[in-house]
């Protein structure tokens, strides 16, 4: 029986992550050179964080974004997506130039940060390739694959880009419940067969990562 005068103590809640990109102010964006000092097509963003500095990697081909922290490279997260966004829009405002640059890493941020609909989600094909299971499909008329890495238990979204291309991120929160739901109503229609087997997996993963 609990004892009322010393009553057990409570877990403490997990600390949050600080925000890396919390009021960061830009000091350089460069391009990035390969083995044969060409340009790679990769760009460095340097910010300054309470006097620290952080860098985050641009990729122009996929328009990837990596924030280098540490020893760990990690796509953004979406308020560090947002923070970036505040953080290049007052630098652009302060050069006299624009080489596109500013603006295509801008265009990626705001495709970073909003959340695309999954709940009218729909795989016309899934397909087994090895450690990867691959939902080629569409939510309305956007095109969306979604890809489950088996051995890690990873998902990510493959989304149309702006101007042509594609781009690979994780899904929010949001979207894993929407996708959640959009996979259970096409499991109910489908009869017993490997697809089915294989919704069913990405099912479970879908909804492990939107109850994190």
């Amino acid at each position: 029986m609990r004892d009322p005068l010393h009553p057990a103590l409570e877990p403490a809640a997990p600390a949050r992550r600080p925000r890396a990109l919390a009021g960061a102010r830009i000091q350089r964006v460069t391009p990035l050179l390969d083995e044969r000092g060409d340009e790679s097509g990769e760009h460095s963003l340097v910010a300054l964080v309470d006097d620290r500095e952080v860098e985050v990697r641009y990729d122009d081909g996929s328009g990837a974004l990596a924030l280098e922290a540490g020893d760990e490279v990690r796509e953004l997260t979406r308020s560090e997506a947002k923070d970036l966004a505040r953080a290049l829009l007052v630098h652009q405002q302060s050069v006299p130039w624009d080489d596109g640059v500013l603006g295509r890493v801008l265009l990626s941020l705001n495709e970073a940060i909003f959340p695309v609909s999954l709940d009218g989600f729909t795989a016309r094909s899934v397909s087994d390739l090895g450690e990867v299971i691959l939902l080629a499909g569409a939510s309305g008329p956007l095109a969306v694959d979604v890809t489950l890495d088996t051995s890690r238990g990873t998902l990510t979204l493959v989304l149309p880009r702006t101007g042509g291309g594609t781009r690979k991120r994780a899904p929010t929160t949001q979207e894993a419940h929407d996708l959640s739901r959009a996979l259970q109503h096409q499991l109910r229609r489908e009869p017993r067969t490997e697809k089915k087997r294989l919704l069913s997996l990405a099912l479970e993963a879908v909804r492990r990562f939107a109850s994190h």
